[in-house]
């Protein structure tokens, strides 16, 4: 089964929100073995919507739409799905009533505007809003299935997740679709494929796409069958070629974060861990504490932005930053070293560069980046290039301390 979305609302087109509904409801379809081939996004102008969904009739079995289900004057699906199907708007006093009594139960009196949700496509089915007040709609209508749900995501979820989706596997055939993320960092797209081409074979049920990110590339493999477990087989023989190859940059499967990553081993080694960042302002400490638990292995972090905190706080010579500079191999050095000695932690790690867009010269450019690590074995630094822009430098950084480390702590380098 093959189906196509469309999200409806002006604001999705001026980039005044980001639709991440797409992705969520993307995965959920994936899961249920049906494949998403169109997203169309269109603003709040009837006569586009209408042209899309025919157009998505045309060419797929399932047509989703999400957004404009609201009571206003700018929410224009359901009589758009009115005209489509030619189909009345029918009032439903059952409807209204609950309306009011879940307005109630929250200690509201209803708006006479929010009237308008019990106004609802003849002949459909409905999917209640357990957050909201605006319902789910499906039609059945030549062989196909349309559903209207609505844009919120906390409500857009819910409903995907107990009702279309059950709804829609019902309905489907007995296709899979198994999907595989590689996760890596420290290398390139270019690099990645350059290591292992050998090993592609255009013929293979396995699709390959690589997909870059700020945080490194991840690979992910796709296999389209009737039979579940050959899928996994077939996706388990990719990855063990792609681990022989790359072995070493790969972090992690899937929805695996490197943070995380980072920290289990951590916890897996009874180490603890103390950061001393310049650059990243504490970015490197966000990421290591948007983590349940990570008291248990992260000790803290200063952020020596100046060059007096260096001296004063972290115990970095003077004369060192005078003939080095504070974006430098030796200060790197010196602030793991005094992070480490400070907290007392099993793991010093520090950050010091140019994250930009201006102080750079021709021998310190902009992105230039040099990241420490002291460790009961000893104290090293390494120099990384990054690019002009400011908060991404600020992330690359972050994240290739996290791999520095994680390096470390199997005995990689």
């Amino acid at each position: 089964m093959s189906a196509e979305l469309i999200t409806v609302g002006d604001e999705l087109l001026y980039g005044q929100t980001i639709d991440t509904n797409a992705a969520f409801i993307g995965e959920k379809l994936s899961e249920a073995g049906i494949e998403l081939d169109f997203h169309t996004t269109v603003g709040d102008q009837p006569d586009k919507l209408l042209n899309a969904i025919g157009q998505a009739f045309n060419r797929v079995d399932i047509v989703l739409t999400t957004g404009g289900l609201g009571p206003t004057h700018d929410d224009i699906t359901k009589k758009v799905i009115c005209k489509f199907f030619k189909r009345q708007l029918v009032f439903h006093e059952d409807i209204l009533k609950k309306l009011e009594k879940k307005y109630a139960s929250q200690g509201m009196t209803m708006p006479y505007i929010n009237q308008n949700q019990a106004l609802l496509p003849q002949g459909a089915k409905f999917i209640d809003n357990k957050i909201g007040s605006a319902l789910g709609i499906i039609i059945e209508d030549a062989g196909k299935i349309f559903v209207a749900i609505p844009g919120v995501p906390n409500e857009m979820k819910i409903m995907m997740t107990e009702h279309v989706i059950p709804i829609l596997e019902r309905r489907g055939s007995r296709r899979v679709i198994v999907h595989r993320r590689i996760r890596t960092i420290g290398i390139t797209e270019s690099a990645i494929y350059e290591k292992v081409k050998s090993t592609i074979d255009e013929k293979s049920a396995v699709r390959i796409a690589f997909l870059p990110g700020l945080e490194g590339v991840d690979v992910r493999l796709t296999v389209k069958s009737d039979d579940k477990e050959k899928a996994k087989e077939a996706i388990e023989d990719t990855q063990n070629q792609f681990i022989k190859k790359i072995g070493d940059y790969i972090f992690g499967y899937d929805d695996d974060e490197l943070p995380v990553v980072t920290g289990k081993l951590l916890l897996d080694k009874k180490m603890t861990l103390a950061v001393a960042e310049s650059c990243t302002g504490g970015w490197l400490g966000k990421l290591l504490t948007d983590i349940p638990g990570s008291s248990a292995y992260f000790w803290g972090g200063v952020i020596a932005y100046t060059d007096e905190i260096k001296i004063k706080i972290l115990s970095v010579p003077a004369i060192v930053i005078e003939r080095h500079g504070a974006v430098s191999i030796e200060t790197a050095k010196y602030m793991a070293e005094g992070v480490k000695n400070l907290s007392g932690a099993s793991i010093g790690m520090s950050i010091t560069g140019i994250a930009g867009p201006s102080g750079g010269s021709p021998s310190k450019p902009v992105g230039l980046t040099y990241i420490g690590i002291s460790t009961p074995e000893g104290t090293s630094a390494k120099e990384y290039h990054y690019g002009r822009d400011r908060n991404r430098n600020r992330m690359r950084a972050s994240c290739s301390a996290l791999d520095m480390l994680r390096r470390h702590l199997l005995g990689m380098e």
